[in-house]
């Protein structure tokens, strides 16, 4: 770790000097106000002194009761939310919102029948957009948290406007609600872009015990959404009901993740990495450079590309596939099996996913791929050959069998999460530690081009089985 530059004295220079001597004392504070009034010193707020002594002693301060790790997680938990509680309220939207009739127009009836599919592409378009505007614009070796700030701002604007559609009547105006739902995804999806962007370059600073925290929050997200929806389905029958508790309880979670946000800003280990970053910036010739984004990214790209196939294939499959998939002969009934078996199943293993990569990251970056075209392979077509969409398909079943429907969505958000882990967690090691902010948002932004390509590509899968 660089040190800051009163270290840079001799042993028996400082013993001179003494620790607690006036000249010394005012040393240090020129240092410090040197640094806040150079080119980056704005977003770098006055540290305790607690933290001059731990960096003197370049040891990193202790984090007093998990406070960092546990503000982390809610601040993940509160990026998925928006993708999370939409294509998790699947059956309010398909079933009731958007519920088909006799008298329905085939406009009506495409709206409702590619509604995931429109999803998909509505969330990550504008993350994708949004995420590379966030990348570019940074001009420090650090991120600034105000960013974020200002996206749950915008995220709990949206979802109020939300639940105030469930609760108005729009039958009579199908399209217009699903036109307005859709431009409530962009802008909603593109606020949690800024958000988790600027979140991943932050906890890219820190070690990588804590971005994998931060991943932790994020796939507890689905686990919640998933459980909340069963609850809802549970206690009322009422899709109205079912939305405004739904809905509400994601309000409630982002406004916890935006009163925490300040607080990680003033925790001590944040700042002493955070002060790392800034001066070992200071000790290069790039002061008044920006980031070099190429430099940066011909180090990892073959980490973004491991990461963007890897979650290609996850959202290629899942939701716009394996969501229609139905039930063979397990007894549950058919309300329950999507919200179960899809969802439930597959975001517990996300992050059983998650919780792997505390204990081993495998294989390196050098491998990763052979891992990665070898899950491509099976994942591909796997899900298309079960019962995916019985009534409209002329393809052949040839797996079509619930267990393996299970078991193979296990697999498939088990090795999704780990390996996309294990990417963020092999970035670290590629990079410089100035580097590490713009690296963290850059591989980031692949998780949102990766989302996009796999929603484009799930379009293909209707009309394959139908034809084929």
């Amino acid at each position: 770790m660089p040190k800051f530059d009163v270290q840079t004295n001799s042993n028996n220079s400082s013993k001179r000097l003494g620790i607690f001597s006036s000249d010394y004392c005012k040393h240090i504070g020129d240092t410090c106000n040197n640094m806040e009034n150079g080119p980056y010193g704005v977003d770098v707020p006055s540290f305790p002194r607690k933290i001059q002594v731990a960096s003197l002693n370049n040891e990193p301060p202790k984090d007093k009761w998990q406070a960092l790790r546990i503000i982390l997680a809610i601040q993940g938990l509160a990026t998925s939310l928006p993708w999370n509680m939409f294509i998790n309220a699947q059956p309010y939207f398909q079933d009731y919102k958007l519920m088909i009739n006799p008298n329905s127009t085939d406009m009506e009836r495409h709206y409702q029948s590619s509604f995931m599919n429109y999803i998909t592409i509505c969330s990550m378009i504008p993350s994708v957009l949004f995420a590379a505007i966030n990348v570019f614009i940074t001009n420090s070796s650090v991120v600034s948290p105000m960013r974020m700030i200002v996206a749950k701002l915008v995220m709990l604007a949206l979802l109020a406007v939300t639940i105030a559609l469930a609760a108005i009547d729009t039958r009579d105006h199908v399209v217009t609600f699903f036109i307005v739902t859709m431009v409530i995804i962009v802008f909603i999806n593109g606020a949690a872009a800024i958000f988790q962007n600027s979140l991943v370059g932050i906890c890219s600073i820190l070690p990588s015990k804590f971005i994998t925290t931060l991943f932790f929050g994020t796939n507890i997200a689905g686990v919640l959404t998933s459980i909340s929806s069963i609850i809802s389905i549970a206690i009322s029958s009422n899709a109205k009901i079912f939305a405004l508790f739904y809905f509400s309880s994601a309000i409630f979670i982002v406004m916890i993740a935006l009163i925490t946000n300040k607080i990680f800003q003033r925790l001590p280990l944040y700042l002493y990495y955070k002060n790392q970053v800034l001066n070992k910036f200071h000790q290069t010739d790039e002061q008044s450079s920006r980031p070099q984004f190429w430099k940066i990214f011909k180090k990892i790209w073959m980490t973004c590309f491991n990461l963007w196939l890897t979650l290609t294939i996850t959202v290629f499959n899942f939701p716009n596939v394996v969501s229609h998939v139905k039930r063979m002969s397990i007894p549950i009934n058919d309300i329950y099996w999507i919200p179960v078996f899809c969802f439930l199943n597959f975001n517990i293993f996300i992050l059983l996913g998650t919780v792997l990569v505390f204990w081993t990251v495998w294989p390196g970056p050098k491998r990763m791929w052979i891992v990665v075209l070898i899950r491509t392979l099976i994942f591909g077509p796997f899900f298309i050959l079960g019962n995916y969409l019985p009534d409209e398909r002329v393809m052949p079943k040839y797996l079509a069998n619930d267990y393996v429907y299970i078991v193979a969505i296990m697999v498939l958000a088990l090795t999704g999460t780990y390996l996309v882990n294990a990417c963020f967690v092999s970035m670290i090691s590629l990079l410089e530690e100035n580097e590490l902010a713009v690296g963290g948002m850059i591989l980031n932004l692949f998780v949102f081009l990766a989302v996009l390509s796999g929603g484009l590509v799930s379009f293909i899968t209707r009309p394959l089985v139908q034809c084929c």
